[in-house]
């Protein structure tokens, strides 16, 4: 008897423990999962860049792009906050085995605002590569679908208007993104490894295919902004412990709310923070 007593208290035990190992890990992977689903998307945005360091069908041969593309689809007289967003040139170098965008591709008219008539039933599809997997946002199927990533503009609500002027140094607030041109790599004086150029959202989200703010947005430093990272703050809150980030070389780096603003507020320029690594938290 008092053996049996003591195979059911250690059967108890180890279903507490199996129980306790459950509970502790298995969130653990979850959120784990979801960052580096997270991550893979950013990765998959960056492919927007690299994309212009191969020819073009309407770039001469031996000629390669080498700049990030304008935060928008420029169209003469109309503002940045109508015309179509950069996620229209991004489409083609999404994983197409993933999604196929091919029919979405067809549907858009570039030559007319976001919202026009032809373009609002692609503005409702929701693109995967735009929704963070572990905290996609709950939309109505037929209002334009969101996305939860965004250029980075530089530093300042404003930063996404500066314009740059070779070969005078590009503006100590510029970030990757502006809405009017593209910006050349040569004028990231900083390293493609040293500046933002995408980050993740949760709150205040815009349609995926319009352009302005709804896709580019600078860092925000001005007194009584939002925290830079957490819930309710102008990035992360789709993961408990912090955001991603895309560096303008395709990595990704994951920062916690601890992160001290200057990092990312020099991280979010082009030419404003000299070349010193990424530190660490």
């Amino acid at each position: 008897m008092r053996r049996w007593v003591v195979v059911v208290g250690l059967v108890g035990l180890m279903a507490f423990v199996v129980v306790g190992l459950v509970l502790t890990f298995v969130p653990k992977l979850r959120r784990e999962a979801a960052e580096a689903g997270c991550a893979n998307n950013l990765r998959e945005m960056t492919l927007f860049a690299a994309h212009h360091f191969k020819p073009q069908p309407n770039v001469p041969a031996g000629k390669l792009l080498n700049e990030i593309p304008a935060g928008t689809i420029v169209l003469p007289g109309v503002a940045p906050d109508d015309r179509l967003s950069w996620v229209v040139a991004a489409l083609p170098g999404f994983d197409q085995k993933r999604q196929n965008l091919g029919p979405l591709l067809a549907a858009i008219d570039r030559t007319k605002p976001w919202a026009a008539d032809a373009n609002q039933q692609a503005a409702k599809m929701r693109v995967l590569a735009l929704l963070c997997p572990g905290n996609p946002p709950d939309i109505a199927a037929e209002t334009p679908a969101p996305t939860q990533y965004v250029g980075i503009a530089g530093l300042g609500a404003d930063a996404a208007t500066l314009t740059l002027q070779p070969p005078a140094p590009a503006p100590p607030r510029a970030g990757c993104f502006r809405y009017d041109a593209p910006t050349p790599f040569a004028a990231i004086a900083d390293g493609l490894s040293q500046t933002l150029l995408f980050g993740e959202r949760s709150g205040d989200l815009g349609p995926w295919l319009r352009g302005g703010p709804a896709t580019v947005r600078g860092l925000d430093d001005a007194a009584g902004a939002a925290p830079l990272i957490g819930a309710g703050g102008q990035f992360g809150g789709n993961h408990p412990l912090g955001a991603n980030f895309a560096l303008a070389d395709g990595g990704v780096r994951f920062f916690t709310a601890r992160v001290d603003p200057r990092v990312l507020y020099g991280l979010a320029t082009i030419a404003g923070k000299g070349t010193d690594p990424i530190p660490g938290e």
